[in-house]
């Protein structure tokens, strides 16, 4: 079988926001699971998922719920300094030595997006199958204007866009995109020689609140917890 797709799940150890983070139970079950089981559950063809981690404990976790973890990442690909083009990088490398050509397409699935669906995989992969995207990446909606988006300048807010008036009425104002951090699908060329994962064809994928929550802080944790505890997700 042809790999066109190395799906990435990046887990390296040493979290300052949440310790341990990546294998902490989140609703009883490590929170890499819950990226585990949508990828499952989404049954996509012809790719190979890994998880890139520095810790072998991280990676007997994954081997625990069905996820394979071929290589530990080398320190220098470890540090809160290390990009995700890095280490997406990285894991290309490893992909090209191990079987001897590159895959057509890279996505990057980070285990602190527990909540991004089966569909939504399913829908960013569907949206490649139609010929015309270089790459999908997750996003949710800003209701804001950039008059009502601020910059400190010495000491003061200055509006990101100064030549309207500030704009407040969320009705009147089209919402922005921001990444979410949930879901970057993209051409390995592309990637490879431009060191983004934004080439000029990129189809945004919108997810809510929930599906977007990107857990970094305790807060962040609790309010996932919250999430469940409420059957939100």
């Amino acid at each position: 079988m042809q790999i066109n797709t190395l799906i990435v799940i990046p887990a390296r150890s040493g979290s300052k926001g949440v310790t341990d983070k990546n294998i902490k139970l989140l609703g009883g079950k490590p929170l890499l699971s819950w990226t585990a089981t949508a990828l499952s559950e989404a049954n996509l063809s012809d790719c190979l998922a890994i998880l890139s981690t520095d810790s072998a404990n991280y990676a007997d976790v994954a081997e625990q719920i069905g996820l394979s973890a071929p290589f530990l990442r080398p320190a220098d690909f470890s540090t809160d300094t290390a990009s995700a083009i890095q280490v997406a990088e990285h894991a290309l490398d490893w992909f090209l030595h191990t079987y001897g050509y590159l895959p057509d397409w890279l996505m990057w699935l980070q285990p602190t997006s527990p909540f991004r669906s089966p569909a939504i995989i399913r829908q960013a992969w569907s949206i490649l199958q139609l010929g015309q995207a270089e790459a999908v990446v997750g996003c949710k909606e800003i209701h804001r204007d950039l008059t009502t988006l601020f910059r400190l300048e010495s000491g003061f807010m200055q509006p990101l866009d100064k030549q309207k008036p500030t704009q407040t009425s969320r009705q009147q104002s089209q919402p922005l995109l921001t990444p979410n951090g949930a879901m970057y699908l993209c051409k390995t060329d592309y990637l490879l020689e431009r060191k983004s994962f934004y080439p000029p064809k990129t189809v945004p994928l919108v997810m809510n609140a929930i599906q977007s929550l990107d857990i970094d802080t305790e807060e962040d944790w609790a309010i996932a917890e919250a999430y469940i505890k409420q059957g939100l997700v």
